[in-house]
């Protein structure tokens, strides 16, 4: 860093690390990142998003939960006094309304596109990064960069088992689309909501999985082991369109049933496999970018 520049200081706001929480595994992911890359940064719990009942308000009040962190990653949490360090960086999801911890300089990623899932409120003079380019509002943001945090759940592995039968399925994001008959079944099984081992193990066992959800990562570990993983169309015309959104769909995932489609998946697990490790790589590489971007801005505003 050049001489008489201040290091920034990030604090991510982020919820409880949660295994089955894609958002909550890229925010405490992004923080261990840039401590790896050298950096300085933080975690400060996030205040609930929902409103609570009256007593799990007041029992956090006399019992405090404990914030949860994975062990196996570096996530310090901050103290008060830097929520107003003049080179402090705040990081918000979009679903975190305003800037709650008061801290001078606000970055805002967007992991999902804002006002689909929760309404958003932002401040002023904020800056943006997406996790994909369907999450950006370039209307608002100008276009943001890329910043993203892939990682290979080992969890995930084929079996090689020979007796799969069935069809499991995932709504997550989707609940708004319409059911198909072959996840109304009262065989067919819904992963929502289990645990990794839990559906790695019915990945194992099922021949079929559906996913109402365009954007999980559900779809591409279901491919990983090895069973049929099939999105339910809807937010896109083609699979053209639908892959420029969301590059981990090229391979192993038919976007629909059509038997072409399926074709496709069966045909090109491996490169998925490859495509994933690629994509992990590439992450490091936002992060690098990320860190550019916000020195140059906040550095000079600091400075």
């Amino acid at each position: 860093m050049s001489k008489g520049v201040p290091t920034l200081r990030y604090i991510v706001n982020a919820p409880d690390f949660n295994p089955d929480s894609g958002g909550a595994i890229f925010l405490h992911e992004l923080v261990h990142a840039l401590n790896e890359l050298g950096e300085t940064a933080y975690l400060w719990p996030m205040a609930p998003i929902f409103k609570e009942r009256r007593r799990v308000r007041l029992k956090k009040v006399f019992f405090p939960p404990k914030f949860v962190r994975n062990p196996a990653l570096n996530t310090p949490l901050a103290r008060k006094d830097y929520l107003e360090d003049p080179n402090s960086v705040a990081i918000y999801p979009e679903i975190v309304p305003g800037n709650p911890m008061g801290t001078p300089n606000v970055v805002r990623w967007l992991l999902y596109k804002p006002g689909d899932q929760h309404p958003y409120s932002f401040t002023d003079n904020e800056m943006f990064f997406c996790d994909f380019e369907k999450a950006d509002m370039p209307e608002l943001t100008g276009g943001a960069p890329l910043l993203y945090l892939w990682k290979i759940n080992r969890a995930y592995r084929n079996e090689g088992r020979t007796d799969r039968k069935g069809v499991c399925y995932i709504v997550r994001k989707g609940q708004k689309k319409p059911r198909i008959p072959e996840t109304e079944t009262a065989e067919a099984i819904d992963i929502d909501g289990m645990s990794h081992a839990q559906i790695n193990d019915i990945f194992n066992r099922c021949e079929v999985f559906y996913s109402y959800d365009e954007a999980t990562m559900y779809s591409q570990f279901a491919a990983l082991c090895g069973c049929l993983s099939i999105v339910i169309p809807g937010e896109y015309e083609t699979r053209e369109d639908w892959v420029k959104q969301h590059v981990l769909g090229k391979y192993g995932i038919a976007y629909g049933s059509d038997p072409q489609e399926i074709a496709h998946a069966r045909a090109t697990v491996d490169q998925l496999v490859q495509l994933l490790e690629e994509k992990e790589q590439s992450g490091l590489e936002t992060v690098k970018e990320f860190i550019q971007l916000t020195r140059a801005r906040f550095a000079k505003q600091t400075a």
